[in-house]
């Protein structure tokens, strides 16, 4: 071996090792370096694909992924890669044809049946998702993350119990998993083991304090729980980590009109109309309403980014007792609000 064979092997490895600890720059460095000096190194090709793909720059991924296989058609790892890169552009049945080669290299792949499983889950196929799930399993039984894809279809089969307990065997796995306790909770809930949902909800807020999703859920269960005052606590939360999130101002404004806080609830409300005109037609859409647009079509619009300061001194300085009592009332039904326990916003799933 020559010194020149020595030092791309050595740009190899550093490239392998920079990309592994997140250093994508100095990874593509090495990488470039090896195709100056051979071009037609398929492997090198993928790994900078890779990179790429990190970094998700999937068009670059493609590029570099494409090349490799026109270097090499038998290298099954491009097939792999360029497959999830397709699948992050919405590319589902160019991603299924890369794959499908990619496991008529390597049948026993448990990566290319899990990666085709959610290519699949995102087209709506959840049952046959489900199969390729079973058949990554087969192969690898120890992947937490095959565990947890397979529990998402089975959620949105609406097949609940399946959902949990392949969410169970994710945190068998990876005990630190939130994404996995906070479906899981969803599940609970739904299920109607609210205890179960809350323990769920505490733990992932344990590992990550900042975790909107575990206040938002935690504090639907304990709107549906009758309390009010802590559900608020948890939506206040939630929306201070995300300003922008119009369910928590909804559950929010119906947990302080339960309360009795009329004028704060409609603040929220109105807050609502502000920033989304489309949540509060389908609030309407749920009354039935025979024209909905004239709901919203006076609601003044603002920028998203404006958000807290809109809330925090616009409303306060606009919004009278009379404007929230009397016209505010009458846009957002004082029946249903009375009497609906449930009026808009459920918890979150993460399907991710």
């Amino acid at each position: 071996m020559n010194l020149k064979q020595l030092n791309l092997k050595d740009f190899y490895k550093r490239g392998l090792h920079s990309a592994k600890k997140g250093n994508y720059e100095a990874a593509l460095e090495d990488f470039d370096r090896i195709l100056q000096d051979n071009p037609a190194d398929a492997k090198a090709y993928n790994n900078r694909g890779l990179v790429y793909y990190y970094m998700k720059d999937y068009q670059k991924a493609i590029a570099d992924l494409s090349q490799a296989l026109d270097i090499n058609p038998n290298l099954f790892e491009a097939y792999l890669n360029r497959g999830n890169a397709w699948r992050h552009l919405g590319e589902h049945e160019k991603a299924i044809d890369d794959l499908n080669c990619a496991l008529a290299n390597n049948p026993e792949s448990h990566a290319i049946y899990n990666n085709r499983g959610l290519v699949l889950a995102n087209l709506g196929h959840y049952e046959e998702a489900i199969q390729d799930y079973d058949r990554a399993l087969s192969i690898n039984s120890h992947n937490y993350k095959t565990y947890y894809n397979r529990g998402r279809a089975y959620y949105l089969l609406g097949e609940k119990e399946a959902a949990t307990e392949n969410f169970n065997e994710t945190l068998r796995l990876n005990p630190r998993y939130i994404k996995a306790y906070i479906n899981r909770g969803l599940c609970y809930h739904q299920l109607g083991d609210n205890t179960q949902a809350i323990a769920d909800y505490n733990t992932s807020l344990g590992i990550d304090p900042n975790n909107v999703y575990a206040y938002y859920n935690r504090g639907c269960v304990r709107y549906k729980l009758k309390q009010m005052q802590l559900a608020i606590e948890d939506f206040d939360k939630a929306v201070q980590l995300d300003p922008n999130y119009v369910k928590a101002y909804l559950n929010r404004g119906l947990a302080l009109y339960k309360l009795g806080d009329a004028a704060a609830a409609n603040k929220d409300f109105y807050h609502v109309m502000c920033i989304n005109a489309e949540a509060y037609l389908y609030y309407q859409a749920q009354r039935c309403t025979p024209d909905i647009n004239s709901y919203f079509k006076e609601a003044p619009q603002m920028e998203l980014n404006n958000a807290v300061e809109y809330y925090n001194t616009t409303l306060n300085n606009t919004m009278s007792t009379s404007l929230s009592s009397a016209v505010l009332n009458a846009i957002w039904n004082q029946e249903d609000l009375d009497n609906r326990e449930s009026i808009i916003c459920e918890g979150e799933f993460l399907n991710e």
